[in-house]
């Protein structure tokens, strides 16, 4: 199984939450959580979004910060809430509601490593489903005498696609694993199986080789006293 590594190189990618049907994207950062503004404006509309810029400039807070790849993207999560309290607007009030009651606390009991284990869980499904689907075909197609394929599985992490965190693909290989009952139907076929006559050869001695020794054992149990 492979995995395409995540294009995010310095910071693990955002988790992603939705308002009113609108993604918002957050980031872990320097020990607080950070909202992306762009998301952010999208879900206030321009005007509100204009006032809050301007309240966040003037926030305190964000005089002392290290300029970083977040902190030119995102906001602090406490800052924007004193932002939203400044303004009268329904809109920030329902805005600020929503962090504070439900946002916030859910993020508080995310552990640490929770980019990295919600990748994990995201991945572990959808390679669930996609060796689950593939397994379920090969058997219904092949009734009886089913095939369990051999394939390269794919995985693509996109934390901010709105349908799912994970993208699968599988890739079905030159090769086949044939449920012993079957080898010999196989064989006997008038296509048979890609084997040159070394490797048949090879075959049969060792089938040759099993049965000599299992008769013998038979016939050694079958001179013993009783």
């Amino acid at each position: 199984m492979t995995k395409q590594a995540p294009s995010h190189s310095q910071h693990p990618p955002p988790l992603c939450f939705y308002y009113h049907g609108k993604p918002l994207h957050v980031q872990h950062h320097q020990g607080e959580w950070w909202l992306h503004g762009g998301d952010v404006l999208a879900v206030t509309g321009r005007r509100l979004g204009s006032r809050m810029q301007q309240l966040l400039a003037a926030d305190p807070s964000r005089e002392n910060t290290p300029k970083t790849e977040v902190t030119n993207e995102y906001w602090p999560a406490m800052a924007l809430l004193r932002a939203l309290r400044r303004s009268g607007k329904p809109l920030a009030r329902q805005l600020r509601d929503w962090l504070n009651r439900a946002l916030l606390p859910a993020l508080e009991q995310i552990p640490p490593t929770a980019p990295r284990w919600e990748q994990a869980l995201a991945l572990a499904a959808e390679a669930g489903v996609q060796v689950s689907h593939a397994v379920l075909q090969a058997v219904l197609a092949q009734g009886a005498r089913w095939q369990h394929s051999h394939w390269l599985l794919t995985l693509d992490y996109t934390p901010d696609s709105p349908l799912r965190h994970a993208h699968g693909r599988l890739l079905g290989l030159n090769s086949s694993a044939t449920p012993l009952q079957a080898l010999a139907q196989q064989i006997a076929t008038e296509q048979g199986i890609a084997a040159d006559n070394g490797e048949l050869l090879g075959l049969a001695t060792a089938c040759h080789q099993q049965l000599r020794g299992r008769l013998q054992r038979q016939a050694r149990r079958m001179l013993q006293p009783g």
